[in-house]
């Protein structure tokens, strides 16, 4: 068998050396043969020709393909010795044991850490919540007695009025009406009721009315139990108005009001009062009557008023019975 001329490897079937790459001896001409040069014709001969130009033809595919980075002979001697997977060849360094025991340990703080979390919660919901008491640290001197805190005086509600000292005692009472309007819309489209009760809410902008001239009507209103009063009276109107765009409604001026009125109680005292044409709540004493039973009969009412505002009801918005029970 030949060998190689340039690295002495043996040689094998082809042209080239599988080792170096070198042509094998008798492989034919190569591709950096001597070519014929090429004489222009147009160009007068002057003396010897230049030799040709050596053109290389393009490298030719090389196996191995680092084969032509070999150079000199081979290495002699036995190829280095082959270590299997996970072992090393003798000689070699192998790391400590402190990495793997490094590792395992910051591999056990953190799963400790986990658990903590886990167990504790680890949000601050329940803390923005309420926050946990703090535990006391236990010390060797002795615990420190806690003063007893001394009661705050709880406050007292408002308390009515003192025996005998007057007051409206209205809002204890009943009305007993003869008729009542139907409920109607206000300008703003909300429903308003004209009832009874509306006389003893203290409330001016809201009324009792009836329908037409309520001259000579009566109206029954039951304390309940006795009472002595000292003071009746009444706001004798619908004291209320409503805007409506640039003008206003006066319901007061627009309704009927009572001009006269007549207080009757249980043991038959009477009482006139003549009212005016306002708005304020109008009063009239009472000589210390004791009743149950105050009659308010309706003697003279006006004429209603004119304009938009204008409505044939006779109305009153409140009635103040002023005393003490008994």
């Amino acid at each position: 068998m030949e060998t190689c001329e340039r690295c002495g490897h043996p040689l094998g079937v082809g042209r080239y050396c599988l080792d170096c790459g070198h042509p094998a001896p008798g492989a034919g001409p190569t591709d950096t043969a001597e070519r014929p040069a090429v004489v222009d014709p147009s160009r007068p001969a002057e003396g010897p020709a230049p030799p040709p130009p050596v053109l290389h033809a393009p490298a030719q595919p090389r196996f191995p393909l680092y084969a032509d980075e070999v150079r000199g002979p081979r290495p002699s001697g036995p190829p280095p010795a082959y270590a299997p997977s996970g072992h090393r060849a003798p000689g070699s360094s192998r790391p400590g044991w402190l990495p793997w025991a490094l590792g395992a340990v910051a591999l056990v703080l953190v799963a400790t850490l986990g658990v903590v979390l886990l167990v504790t919660g680890g949000g601050d919901d329940e803390g923005s919540a309420k926050d946990p008491a703090p535990t006391p640290t236990p010390t060797s001197e002795a615990p420190t007695p806690t003063p007893t805190p001394t009661p705050t005086p709880t406050p007292t509600p408002s308390e009515p009025a003192e025996p005998g000292e007057p007051e409206n005692v209205a809002r204890l009472a009943t009305a007993k009406v003869p008729r009542t309007a139907p409920p109607n819309t206000d300008v703003d489209g909300n429903l308003v009721r004209y009832e009874a009760r509306n006389l003893l809410d203290g409330v001016a902008t809201t009324c009792w009315r009836m329908p037409g001239d309520g001259s000579g009507s009566t109206i029954t209103l039951s304390l309940g139990a006795e009472t002595t009063l000292t003071q009746v009276g009444m706001v004798n109107g619908y004291a209320k108005s409503s805007p409506d765009g640039d003008r206003t409604l006066d319901w007061y001026r627009g309704n009927r009001r009572v001009l006269v009125a007549e207080w009757s109680f249980d043991d038959g005292t009477t009482l006139t009062q003549n009212l005016e044409q306002t708005r304020r709540l109008q009063t009239i004493d009472v000589d210390s009557v004791t009743t149950s039973t105050v009659t308010l009969r309706l003697v003279e009412v006006s004429a209603p008023g004119s304009g938009r505002s204008a409505r044939n009801y006779t109305a009153i918005s409140d009635v103040a019975l002023v005393g003490t029970p008994a």
